[in-house]
């Protein structure tokens, strides 16, 4: 599991950097670690967030994990990088 959480962020933050990407640089957790949240969610908690967040934190995967309701505003406001970076990764295979 845990080379696995790493790829995911590796390969998010690697595809962001791409599509020319950047997160605010006062925000405390960058748009990568949101977005590997979510996919350790869903692969590994059934989609409950709460317990990817509170399991990435413990394990110091993300350190500075953002409270879950701050979280919850933060992905709903970057939900549109999914649909980008899918039709990127379509376009370009």
């Amino acid at each position: 599991m845990e080379l696995e959480i790493i790829a995911v962020y590796t390969i998010i933050d690697d595809l962001l950097i791409s599509i020319g990407h950047h997160t605010d640089p006062q925000a405390r957790m960058s748009d990568a670690e949101v977005m590997t949240t979510v996919i350790a969610a869903a692969a590994y908690y059934g989609g409950n967030h709460k317990n990817a967040c509170c399991m990435l934190k413990e394990n110091g995967y993300i350190p500075n994990m953002l409270g879950h309701s701050r979280y919850n505003r933060r992905l709903h406001r970057i939900s549109y990088l999914f649909e980008t970076l899918f039709a990127f990764l379509a376009g370009n295979s």
